[in-house]
């Protein structure tokens, strides 16, 4: 284990120091220095102007909500003050309260406190770094259910893409899980993944603080990764690909009344800021997203129909690594979430090594029977509970059994039909994006023959 940081509150002691190295950056914090390591030549291959300006926008992006999991009020940065600043905290202002309210943390306090957090650099901004561009995309791959259908659809669209893993190095069950599956996908389709290992997200684990249990260090990750991608965008694409599926659009009421989001920085509107920064570099660069047309339960459907041989390797689970290295735990919303949304299309769980969650005891992770604790941000929209309501109608319809059926026939079989064409356009319809033409069209066609049976 490593050791607990001790937080320090005096300015001159809360400096961060970020280091250019041979294969990334170096972040030097209260005595400890923790690296960002990119495969060997990409970094080498990046101009010093964009290292500089890499070291100085990822540097801030990856540390700036390092004080919200730790009782740090002030950061002191030896480079110059990022371009992205008033965009981060706009997005990590934002995150705040969806993450505050699965945690039950104060949210206006948890928002004034982020706001009175002290940020100094060491000279103004300047932007003197200019980016190459060719044709591709930069695709992040997490073995999740968004970035396999990425993949799928990036391939089927002839996209140039260079797939890029990040091993964050928080979570060690689930980072040997990925990089072992990432390795089987390597192999049976002929692709490279390029591995990045980012140890600086440490500072941003309550664990490294020894405080409590909370992900508001967490929310710049996709951010964070819309810089990871330079040194692989540089003369050799011009799109990062996104994973963001319309759902992250769908906001909800917390308990305090504010506004909540599951993951503000995968929101159309976050897209936009951080393809704005971007484009700084260069004007063609652009940040999109494939499947943000698309609601989970579509996307479900596309994936398992079109793309089994990607879908096989799917695990995205709330509790990886408490889960006695299991695949799936079966102890979250999100494990039950995909099983029902699963079998509203007829798909064997079995086949990604699920079981079903289809009896009384798993009633609280499905957010259809209520917001109990066990539901987090990503189920608690209106949206996520219709989307539950048609799923489990959808599962009933094809002839699923199980004591949660029985409860749904109960309780909200009357509901579904009344609402089933309402639902069903709802969730199947193609959301307006701003895609490129080019790509658009032909995603479109895709879209339109794999959801014409249940729209």
């Amino acid at each position: 284990m490593y050791q607990k940081h001790k937080s320090r509150k005096n300015k001159d002691v809360n400096k961060i120091v970020i280091k250019k190295t041979k294969r990334g950056l170096a972040v030097r914090f209260h005595d400890k220095t923790y690296d960002l390591m990119f495969p060997k030549n990409t970094w080498n291959l990046l101009p010093t102007k964009l290292k500089n300006l890499f070291a100085q926008e990822f540097g801030f992006i990856s540390t700036a909500a390092m004080p919200l999991v730790s009782d740090i009020n002030n950061l002191t940065y030896n480079t110059a003050q990022p371009l992205f600043e008033k965009e981060l905290k706009e997005i990590i202002l934002h995150q705040i309260p969806g993450i505050a309210d699965d945690y039950e943390c104060d949210i206006p306090q948890t928002i004034e406190r982020f706001k009175s957090i002290e940020y100094s650099f060491e000279r103004t901004r300047a932007v003197d770094a200019e980016a190459s561009v060719r044709e591709g995309a930069v695709v992040l791959l997490s073995c999740g259910k968004d970035s396999l259908l990425t993949l799928g659809l990036a391939r089927e669209l002839d996209v140039d893409i260079t797939p890029i893993h990040i091993n964050d190095t928080t979570t060690p069950y689930e980072n040997s899980f990925s990089l072992k599956t990432v390795k089987k996908i390597e192999n049976d389709f002929d692709i490279n993944v390029h591995i990045i290992t980012n140890y600086i997200e440490k500072l941003n684990d309550f664990e490294t603080w020894n405080t409590s249990p909370t992900c508001l260090g967490y929310t710049h990750m996709i951010t964070g990764f819309c810089f990871l991608a330079l040194p692989f965008l540089h003369d050799n694409a011009s799109m990062v690909l996104l994973g963001n599926q319309q759902n992250m659009n769908f906001s909800f009421r917390t308990k305090q009344g504010y506004i909540g989001f599951p993951s503000y920085d995968q929101t159309t509107t976050a897209r936009h800021q951080q393809q704005k920064k971007l484009k700084l570099l260069n004007k063609r660069y652009r940040v999109i997203s494939l499947v943000e047309p698309l609601t989970d339960i579509a996307e479900v459907k596309i994936l398992f129909s079109r793309y089994p041989e990607l879908a096989k390797y799917q695990f995205s689970c709330n509790c990886l690594d408490g889960s006695n290295g299991k695949r799936w735990c079966h102890s979250c919303n999100k494990c039950a979430r995909l099983s029902i949304l699963m079998l509203a299309h007829g798909f064997d769980v079995k086949s990604i090594g699920l079981h079903s969650m289809l009896s009384r005891r798993f009633k609280d992770y499905y957010t259809l029977f209520g917001l109990n604790p066990e539901i987090d941000r990503y189920d608690k929209s209106t949206q996520a509970r219709d989307q539950q309501l048609l799923a489990f109608y959808m599962a009933y319809t094809n002839g699923v059994t199980g004591q949660l059926i029985d409860l749904f026939k109960k309780m909200f079989l009357s509901e579904a039909v009344a609402r089933e064409d309402e639902l069903r356009d709802t969730f199947f319809k193609i959301y307006k994006t701003d895609l490129p033409g080019n790509l658009r069209t032909r995603l479109h066609g895709i879209i339109k023959e794999e959801l014409a049976d249940v729209q």
